[in-house]
């Protein structure tokens, strides 16, 4: 590449709506694929979608949607998708360099209430649970030392809100790196950034290695 790209999806606002927001404790995972459809131009309520997954056994009220099961609501309106179980963030990149959206699992805890106890919650068996999903807005590449990743959280209402690398990653290796991405960019997004779609030596202006151990 001649110039290395820093801001993968979208930039940070820090703006909290009521928009984004879900309407029932347990439909994160209904939420974000709402606010995904929006962007393909398909625009149906977040009941809708409640009530369409609870039809097809994808959303049980008062459990939530089951991690194999996020993503479904998207293919039900026509928007394709793959999943990775023990992703990385590699694979992120590269989705969001595409102009994919993504949708990942995260411990809300780990993600809230950052501090001591949720990180000592993870040293014991059991203790690492995702139990929230949410939007990965984007990648902020532009200081090495301080990469943020940008997120879209149905649970707190933030739109494209800046977490630390860190702080971030800790809360998504609980799911695994679960993630639900799209086979296609969103309308009107550039595809790709001229970047290879299999090939990503350099994040920024940092080699992948160095980026993945920072």
């Amino acid at each position: 590449m001649d110039e290395a790209f820093t801001l993968y999806g979208d930039s940070a606002h820090n703006i909290v709506s009521d928009y984004i927001r879900q309407d029932y404790s347990d439909t994160c995972a209904i939420k974000s694929q709402q606010l995904i459809l929006e962007k393909f131009g398909v625009f149906l309520s977040e009941e809708q979608l409640r009530n369409e997954a609870i039809l097809n056994g994808w959303y049980t009220p008062g459990g939530g949607t089951p991690m194999e099961d996020v993503g479904k609501l998207l293919e039900l309106h026509g928007v394709k998708v793959h999943q990775y179980v023990n992703g990385n963030v590699f694979n992120l990149v590269n989705e969001l360099a595409q102009g994919h959206s993504v949708i990942m699992g995260v411990d809300s805890g780990e993600l809230w209430h950052y501090g001591f106890s949720e990180m000592y919650e993870d040293k014991y068996p059991g203790g690492e649970m995702a139990d929230h999903a949410l939007i990965v807005s984007g990648i902020d590449t532009s200081d090495p030392n301080d990469i943020k990743v940008i997120i879209t959280d149905p649970g707190t209402g933030d739109y494209c809100k800046e977490y630390s690398f860190s702080h971030f990653i800790d809360a998504a290796n609980d799911s695994k790196f679960f993630m639900v991405t799209t086979d296609f960019p969103e309308p009107n997004i550039f595809d790709g950034f001229g970047v290879d779609t299999y090939h990503l030596p350099y994040i920024g202006n940092m080699p992948y290695q160095e980026f993945h151990d920072n």
